[in-house]
């Protein structure tokens, strides 16, 4: 079932939903990157970092699935790239030009603390969610409710 937000049409409600969570956030999306191996992510993200070992932003492949639970994600694609786009044992290598500013792969799932990715931060790094990098993560969401139809 497609949804609508800011006169864009999406795939699923949900992912029309993370589109408008990553506006209110301040965070810079764009639909259906380039594929990576088997698995072709929803967005790609780049949100703001402040810490003075890393770049002014992280970039993320997302993959957006109906979870409740981050663990959810644990055999999924997205998971394999961690600290960047791993390409060993892909059967076709994606361009490393298309990704080579990626951080990682991350699973989004029905609501903000359903998320995960892990990439470097700082001097060393870690698992992270939405949680860790927006002020009250659900009342975005709660926001992303009415500008979506």
């Amino acid at each position: 079932m497609s949804a609508t937000y800011n006169n864009q049409i999406f795939r699923t409600r949900l992912e029309a939903r993370w589109a408008a969570f990553f506006d209110l956030a301040g965070w810079k999306w764009s639909l259906t990157p380039a594929p990576v191996g088997n698995w072709a992510p929803e967005f790609r993200v780049e949100f703001p970092c402040g810490h003075s070992e890393c770049a002014p932003s992280h970039v993320l492949l997302v993959a957006v699935l109906p979870v409740d639970d981050s663990e959810a994600f644990a055999a999924h694609p997205s998971q394999k790239h961690v600290y960047g786009i791993n390409t060993e044992g892909l059967d076709e290598k994606p361009s490393l030009d298309l990704h080579s500013d990626v951080d990682a792969g991350a699973g989004f799932g029905s609501f903000p603390e359903a998320t995960v990715w892990q990439f470097a931060h700082g001097a060393g790094g870690g698992i992270f969610s939405v949680a860790e990098w927006v002020d009250d993560p659900m009342r975005l969401w709660k926001k992303t409710e009415d500008l979506v139809s």
